[in-house]
């Protein structure tokens, strides 16, 4: 592979070049695949973190939804991508195939015989995607559990299920997920660098997974109670989307706030152009989302942004929240207002309703 040397990693330009031809890019920083479908780019300590919190917010262990969401959504890419072909002499061809995703998508490394992976993923995500292509592989159903051998490997226990379960099918159950296509004509702007076990970016250990599988996630949080106290759940008005999807979004979008607070990242964002750059760098260019308007009010203090519906609003209102608080020093109060194709998303101090 020609590779070139950028300080401590070296960037594949081989790897580089599939990538941006299965993944482009649209103007409000979104990835999609050639089927149109959502993804998004992630430090494997960020996802890692992220999980750790979300888990806490429902204060009830939640690794296997995980798993299942992982799985279900792996299943529906296999078999409507048609992966995994039939036939003879297809079972090399199909473990290559299977190889050659996941070390695209920077998940590591799967071996269908010893049914093992070695990942840097989180272990429910990591054995989610694994079970849905030894199942696709075999097909058969299984029975799933997993150990962490170590730091990066997982070892699969697989026992045959009998129950003949159906195939599983397109996530399309949240109600801001939106139904606009958008245009995605724009080259990812990253280089990926060649490492041991997936790859980075700048230096970065990254990774690329579909939004579909933290949507059927949120989806299962539907009744789930969090611990989330009455003083946080208030600082929220909803309105526009039924009622019991409520709490499932802020569930989404105050974790990834928790995130964005709870790292190093500094930032002040006050003006229009500012805000905007800010937006670009920490969503926009990894597939998180990006504002078609904004408005910021004339003391600085507050914000007002118009963004189409889409499938990692959850992500893209959490960012938005940590950066209004680092650059205000102040809890936010957020009110979303959804139309038809829209939202509406305005964040001004708390302070002001208590």
């Amino acid at each position: 592979m020609p590779l070139i040397d950028s300080g401590e990693s070296l960037v594949d330009f081989e790897l580089t070049s599939e990538f941006r031809d299965f993944f482009s890019m649209s103007d409000n920083g979104q990835i999609f695949d050639f089927t149109g479908r959502n993804w998004m780019i992630w430090s494997f300590s960020e996802l890692e973190r992220w999980w750790g919190i979300f888990e806490s917010v429902l204060a009830v262990p939640f690794g296997r939804k995980l798993f299942n969401s992982c799985c279900d959504e792996e299943e529906f890419h296999i078999h409507s991508d048609e992966i995994i072909r039939s036939g003879w002499f297809k079972n090399s061809r199909n473990k290559k195939k299977l190889s050659h995703r996941w070390n695209l998508f920077g998940w590591g490394l799967i071996d269908i015989g010893s049914r093992k992976v070695t990942t840097h993923l989180p272990s429910s995500v990591a054995a989610g995607l694994a079970v849905a292509g030894f199942e696709s592989f075999d097909k058969r159903r299984y029975k799933s559990e997993w150990k962490q051998i170590n730091q990066t490997e997982i070892l699969l226990e697989l026992n045959i299920d009998i129950n003949d379960l159906p195939i599983a099918k397109k996530h399309s159950h949240l109600p801001w997920l939106g139904s606009r296509t958008f245009l995605a004509n724009n080259e990812v702007p990253h280089e990926l660098e060649s490492r041991e076990l997936g790859w980075s970016i700048e230096g970065e250990s990254m990774v690329i997974l579909p939004v579909s599988i933290f949507s059927r996630l949120f989806y299962s949080t539907l009744g789930t109670k969090s611990s989330l106290g009455p003083e946080i759940l208030d600082s929220w008005e909803i309105l526009g989307i039924e009622g019991k999807y409520v709490k499932p979004l802020i569930f989404a979008s105050y974790s990834t706030y928790q995130l964005f607070i709870n790292s190093d990242k500094h930032v002040f964002a006050e003006s229009v152009e500012s805000w905007i750059s800010v937006i670009s760098h920490y969503c926009g260019q990894w597939g998180w989302g990006d504002a078609n308007d904004l408005a910021v009010g004339l003391d600085s203090s507050s914000i007002k942004i118009n963004c189409k519906q889409n499938e990692m609003l959850p992500f893209f209102i959490g960012h938005v929240m940590g950066i209004w608080e680092r650059s205000n020093g102040r809890k936010p109060r957020v009110s979303l207002l959804f139309t038809e194709d829209d939202v509406e998303i305005s964040i001004e101090s708390l302070l002001k309703y208590i």
